[in-house]
């Protein structure tokens, strides 16, 4: 995929599916409240070095020896369908929290999610696109207590049921919105960073150092 290829809605979400096919490897740091900055070196399929305050762990996934089956791709190198994760060993390995995984691949970003304020630009260097993203009912996070966009939606989803009458904790506070920033190249998240609400912890940056693109995007 090329610079040629218009930003909407559509190419946003395809990109979003399209992680798992774009790069084979990529050494980044992760920059979070929550853990710090942690350096990593990943090869798919299944192996990650991580580096951070402790310092190095190498972490070995024999789920995902072999990549998953290729996806659907559309005319302009993106994914129009790909398949399901739990059918499939897709994910990276884990660290420590699924978020991290779905920063990798940002699957849940493609479907019940309303975007606007779409633009592209550089970002560190390399050609970014950027989103206003609103969660909508049926938005399915990788893992439901940690989505990418928390908001009542993914609560409910994890807490509530009807009869419960289940009600999120005294103090909670939503964001509006969330300011997204997908790398195009990779279709890895490189900054998140939600507006308002009560967890600023939930902002993270990804800086990308180098990357082993695939055929389909190099």
């Amino acid at each position: 995929m090329g610079p040629e290829v218009p930003l909407t809605d559509d190419t946003f979400r395809a990109l979003a599916r399209s992680s798992p096919w774009r790069f084979s490897s990529l050494h980044f740091t992760w920059r979070t409240q929550s853990y710090g900055d942690i350096e990593c070196w990943l090869r798919r399929p299944g192996r990650l070095r991580v580096r951070d305050g402790t310092g190095d762990r190498v972490i070995d996934d024999a789920a995902t020896t072999e990549r998953a089956p290729e996806p659907v791709l559309r005319a302009d190198g993106l994914v129009a369908s790909r398949p399901r994760a739990y059918t499939h060993d897709i994910d990276d390995p884990m660290w420590n929290t699924y978020w991290f995984v779905s920063m990798l691949d940002p699957e849940e970003l493609s479907a019940d999610v309303t975007l606007s304020e779409l633009r592209s630009g550089l970002r560190a260097g390399r050609e970014t696109w950027w989103a206003r993203a609103v969660p909508e009912a049926g938005y399915e996070p990788r893992c439901g207590c940690c989505p990418l966009l928390w908001s009542w939606v993914t609560d409910w989803a994890e807490h509530g049921d009807e009869e419960s009458g289940w009600e999120p904790p005294a103090g909670t506070v939503y964001p509006e919105a969330y300011e997204v920033a997908l790398d195009v190249l990779t279709g890895v998240v490189v900054q998140l960073s939600p507006i308002g609400g009560s967890r600023p912890d939930l902002a993270f940056e990804t800086e990308i150092h180098e990357a082993e693109l695939s055929a389909v995007s190099a």
